[in-house]
């Protein structure tokens, strides 16, 4: 996983999310095309400006350290029902990260 850089290794994207490492490593092999976040008031605010876009860039962060496995992706927002082998419960509505591309 080389590739898999630190957040100081790369320019900042657009928005930073927190994970937990075993997702990003299945992000960055393909397993993983999605990311979930709860509907509240706290990613309602965060996700405003990104609701009536095409794509956009998202850097996910393993931890909080600027030496925590990073990686940046296009994404696509919608909101959706995930999957429960990538994290999601079942019916429940997200908001959905699509993951239209890792930045290699």
């Amino acid at each position: 996983m080389a590739a898999v850089f630190s957040a100081q290794r790369l320019g900042t994207p657009i928005l930073i999310l927190t994970i937990k490492e075993c997702w990003i490593k299945k992000i960055w092999s393909g397993e993983k095309r999605e990311e979930y976040r709860n509907i509240t008031p706290y990613y309602d605010k965060r996700f405003e400006k990104y609701k009536n876009t095409q794509s956009f860039t998202v850097g996910f962060r393993a931890g909080y350290s600027m030496n925590s496995l990073f990686i940046s992706c296009l994404c696509k927002l919608h909101i959706g029902k995930g999957k429960e082998n990538w994290g999601a419960e079942k019916d429940k509505e997200y908001y959905v990260l699509e993951i239209l591309k890792v930045n290699k």
